[in-house]
């Protein structure tokens, strides 16, 4: 499971990368006809994909904050 999570973390790295250096209009003008057309062909599902994770990540990150169990992790200022 952590090889899958590198593996995305990895792939969403490189993407930012790229739009970093490419942009749209770049890109239209730049590649190919195959490349456009791959791209225009799977980038519904692809979205779709990352749109619903998103979506669930959002929904788990609206709600409020669970305090930790874990009583090492508590910060405790000092007295002095």
């Amino acid at each position: 499971m952590e090889a899958n999570a590198d593996q995305f973390l990895q792939l969403v790295h490189q993407f930012e990368d790229f739009t970093d250096t490419m942009s749209p209009e770049r890109a239209h003008m730049e590649f190919d006809e195959t490349t456009l057309q791959l791209f225009w062909m799977r980038w519904p599902q692809l979205s779709s994909w990352a749109g619903s994770l998103w979506r669930l990540l959002s929904e788990e990150l609206s709600g409020p904050s669970a305090p930790h169990h874990d009583p090492e992790l508590d910060e405790v200022g000092e007295s002095g």
